[in-house]
Parts: structure tokens; sequence; C-alpha cells
């Protein structure tokens, strides 16, 4: 059994590389694009997010030898390749902190405004959007700095918020977010390809939407500040929320390339390669714990041969004082010695970097954890310090970042015999 369910692990993380390369935003993005841009226009090129290098490589593939400039904002040891490409200009990139933003947040802020700015009505502003880009870009308004962005942000991921709210929040504390990076390129064609980490997320939600009007209001975003952050801090921010433009002045395309289900639907098909019957769950979020639940409970009603996938994106209440790992990485330990014999847990965040872990998650099983000590387990998940136990008993995944973010994928499969 113990030999079957090493097998089955060692799958399950084959299929979950396997789905990351099979939506590699360079080749998404050169797809979504025409061979060539309008005779006449001025094409400037702005990429954000963990996935940006990789995005503007598949625009620079189709459009190199028209954009006259380009720009692109990503995370630390994001993988860049440029070899092999006609271009007009060399690519600036620049990088910035992730979640919590730093000081190159507000510089890649300011710059991006340069960037795009001068352009006329007959030109044309190609921006790659992806995960990760509400903290590369950071830009307070009047009365407000860094650091108070910075409290924000840890306040709400650590007050366990979605990103979604998180995003609501960013997008009405900004001078760049929620559409008013548009603003600064007007007259041009804002064209917008995004790649969503968000489950249920809409090109708003991308990036906290830098480039696409913005539905939600100033409102809402104090309602999210009362139900997670400080009292203190929702007063001091509540005079500097804004709502954002309406009606929207600028002339704009969007489009979602990606996103969780793409995902889940990747990871499908592998496994099903692999012979697996298997079932896709709807995209979810919410609390991890709960999360744990719902996996324990697939797990017991697995069939054998049968698999289970679903782009998940859990959310986990901080203390100030942590360990070492992240959210898919905490899950997997979470279940591991619950799980059924026989059945393998794989939860892996697809940008590569989990939490503050080394690792993009963990594949666990029962037999995985051996003669590891529940009370070793127990206080990992209290002090959120699983990466140490995943690096010691073989579960962590290393991939190293990916250049890609399309939030996290769980994956549950039952070994095709028992005996």
């Amino acid at each position: 059994m113990s030999a079957d369910e090493a097998a089955l692990r060692r799958v399950l993380a084959v299929v979950f590389r396997q789905s990351l390369a099979v939506l590699d935003p360079a080749r998404l993005v050169a797809e979504a694009l025409p061979a060539r841009p309008p005779d006449g226009a001025r094409v400037r090129l702005f990429a954000a997010g963990k996935a940006a290098a990789a995005m503007a490589r598949g625009a620079l593939s189709r459009w190199g030898d028209r954009i006259e400039a380009t720009l692109v904002v990503t995370v630390d040891g994001a993988p860049i390749d440029w070899t092999a490409l006609d271009l007009r200009s060399p690519p600036v990139v620049l990088h910035a902190a992730h979640p919590v933003p730093d000081e190159r947040s507000i510089a890649a802020a300011h710059a991006a405004i340069a960037h795009v700015h001068g352009l006329g009505p007959d030109d044309r502003l190609l921006v790659l959007i992806s995960g990760g880009s509400s903290a590369l870009l950071v830009l307070p308004p009047p009365g407000l700095d860094l650091e108070d962005e910075r409290r924000v942000v840890r306040a709400l991921l650590e007050g366990g918020a979605p990103i979604h709210d998180v995003n609501l929040v960013r997008r009405h504390l900004t001078r760049i977010k929620g559409g008013r990076l548009a603003l600064a390129a007007a007259p041009a064609l804002v064209q917008t390809l995004a790649l969503s980490d968000v489950v249920g997320g809409a090109v708003h939600d991308i990036g906290s939407g830098p480039t696409v009007a913005d539905p939600t209001t100033a409102a809402e975003a104090r309602l999210v500040l009362a139900r997670h952050a400080p009292a203190e801090l929702a007063a001091r921010l509540a005079p500097h929320l804004d709502d954002t433009p309406r009606p929207f002045p600028v002339r704009t395309e969007a489009r979602l390339l990606a996103g969780p289900e793409d995902l889940a639907r990747a990871a499908a098909t592998g496994l099903s390669a692999h012979g697996f019957s298997v079932r896709i769950e709807p995209p979810e979020g919410g609390d991890a714990h709960a999360v744990v639940e719902k996996r324990l409970a697939q797990a017991a009603a697995l069939a054998p041969g049968s698999a289970i996938v679903v782009a998940c994106e859990p959310t986990l209440a901080l203390p100030p004082r942590r360990g070492r790992g992240g959210r898919a990485g905490w899950v997997a330990l979470a279940a591991m010695k619950r799980l059924p014999p026989g059945v393998a847990l794989l939860c892996g965040a697809s940008d590569g970097t989990d939490g503050s872990s080394a690792a993009a998650g963990a594949v666990t099983s029962l037999r995985a954890a051996g003669e590891l000590d529940a009370g070793r387990i127990d206080a990992a998940l209290a002090g959120y310090d699983d990466a140490a136990i995943h690096e010691a008993i073989g579960t962590a995944i290393i991939t190293g970042p990916t250049g890609q973010n399309l939030t996290d994928l769980h994956i549950l499969a039952r070994v095709f015999s028992e005996s």
C-alpha cells in the first residue's frame, strides 16, 4: 500500500507540473493577438504581475518589431527570457515585493504612469495583467503613504479577508488601480489581456484592475475594512476612500485568457491520461479549516482509480508571530494523518511559491507521515509552520517560481487497487 501511495503522489506531482505547462502564459497571449497590430498605430506594452515576463514574451513574439517601448513589472525571482525575439527596443524590467509592497512598488507605479503617458487617439496600449500586480504597483492617495498601504494589506490578509475583498479596498485607496492607469493612457485605445488568480474573479479583480472600469464603491470598501481591519486603521483610512472613475472615459478592450477553472480542467485532462476517472469541483475559497474538512469528506467517498480536482483559494487568519509555510502546505499537512489509506492529496500554488516557504505546496498521504508524531503536526499547524515538516518527510513540491499565477490547485486521488 505504501508503495502504491508513493507512486500516486509522484503521479499527482507530475500532473501538477504538466497543468502549468499547458497554460503557458506566453502561448496564451500570442494566440490571443492578431498577427500584426493596426497599421500606423504606435504600440506600447505594459505587463505586470507574477506572469508578466512570460506574458510579455508572448506579445513580443508577435508584435516585437512594432512595439516601441515595453515595461515589465514582476516579482523577484520570476523567470525572464527575451532570447530569439525580433525586438524594436529591449524591455525594461522592474521588480517589487509581494504580497506586502515595498518602496519599489511605488517606483514601479510611477514608472508605469510615465510609460503609458503621451499616446494619441490612433495609438494602442497593450496591457498584460496577472496576479500579484496589486502589490507590485502601489501609489497611495494624498495623505497616505507606503506604510499605510502595508498596514492595510497585512491587516486584511491576516484577518482572513478573501483576495476579492482585499483588492476591492485597494481599488479605492490608490492613484493607479481601479482604472486609473488607463486614464493616464487616454486618448489611446487600452487593450487588456489578463490571467486570473481570483476564484470567480472578473477582469477588475486581477491586479485590482488598473486599466478597466470598476463596478464597486467606496462604501463597499468601508464594509470590508469594518469586517477585517482593526477599528483604528479603518477609521484612519475611511476619509481617503474614493470612488473609482465613472462613467469610465477611456476606450478599453479587456479579455480574460485563463483562470482557476482552466487550471482545474488541465489537471483533469492530465489525470484522465493516467487512467483516472475525474470529477472537477467548482472553484472555491473560504476558511482553510473548512477546506480541510471538505477534502477529507471527499477523500472518504473516493472510489479506487478516481480523482477530484478543484481550483481553491483558502484563507488563513495568520498571527503576527508564525513559522514558515503557506496555505497549500498547511491544508495538506492538516489533512495528512486523517486521509484514508490509498488516497493522496496535492495542494499546490500555481506560482510556485506557497506563502513564506520555498515550495509550491505539498503532496501527502497517510503513509507519507510515517512515524511522525501527531503532537509535532499539531504544533506546526498551530504555528503555521508547515514547511519544515514537508521538507523533512519529502512531501514538499519544489518548482521554483513558475511565471504563472492561476490560484491553488487541489487534487485528491485513490490508488487503482487496494491490494
